[in-house]
């Protein structure tokens, strides 16, 4: 009995076409574009699109360009294929040798960010990460480093009819407040989770820019209340916003 031949399913073969085309393209694509090069016509596009968006396997910006998404990361650890984690792990490490404190690195997916690179401390008091983990981008300092990129009106309406909830005692409630710590973070070029993800916790951020100036990436040292040290505020701040820097000159030289 011959085996039949192989068949592929096309809208298969589409889905992972549209993936491995914008691996290439860390710049984004806009829909049109990504038709136009995978030869697809515009309305099985729009669908195919549309569908890997609701799944998150593909975001959009708000220029309207195509990324791959948070669950492509979860899946497939797709960060290895780009320089941001194989550039940032090292200095990551770094600094959690140098502080013992755990280090986290988060890209934004629509409202939540996702860890895709994490160095924990050996501490006995810390908080456990897991990569592809997603949380809600307001109560975590990568996540409203990431958000201070968009500019107010387009926060107020990201944010339209959210409803805020109140992890701990020193949680941001309301849209208001959530904008003006946005415009404080990009006045001073870092930010800071004051307890109001975890209440026993404070985390440092500073943002990771693209070669075309695009903040894709915020990397965050976390201490825990109890072995934080005011003193030491200065340095670790100091420490993150260095890191960054030196991974966006590495990605820019890349």
């Amino acid at each position: 009995m011959k085996n039949k031949p192989f068949m592929p399913v096309k809208s298969a073969d589409r889905v992972f076409d549209i993936l491995e085309e914008l691996v290439k393209h860390n710049d984004g694509l806009h829909i049109r574009e990504l038709g136009k090069k995978l030869n697809i016509a515009d309305s099985s596009i729009h669908a195919l699109v549309h569908t890997m968006l609701q799944r998150r396997y593909l975001k959009m910006d708000e220029s309207r360009k195509l990324f791959l998404g948070s669950k492509f990361y979860q899946f497939s650890n797709m960060m290895s294929a780009t320089p941001l984690v194989p550039i940032a792990k090292p200095i990551m490490k770094q600094i959690k040798i140098k502080f013992n404190e755990n280090v986290h690195l988060a890209v934004l997916d629509g409202l939540d960010i996702v860890y895709v690179a994490y160095e924990e401390s050996t501490n006995p008091l810390r908080y456990h990460m897991e990569v592809g983990r997603a949380q809600s981008a307001y109560v975590t300092a990568v996540g409203k480093m990431l958000l201070s990129a968009h500019s107010n009106d387009q926060i107020r309406m990201l944010y339209a009819g959210y409803t805020f909830e109140k992890m701990t005692p020193n949680t941001i409630t309301n849209l208001d407040d959530l904008i003006a710590e946005l415009e404080r973070i990009r006045e001073r070029g870092y930010s800071k989770d004051d307890g109001e993800s975890y209440e026993a916790c404070i985390c440092f951020a500073a943002p990771i820019y693209d070669s075309t100036n695009h903040m894709i990436a915020s990397m965050s040292i976390s201490i825990p209340f109890v072995t934080a040290q005011e003193k030491r505020e200065p340095e670790m701040i100091a420490t993150i916003k260095e890191a960054t820097n030196r991974v966006s000159s590495l990605l820019k030289d890349n």
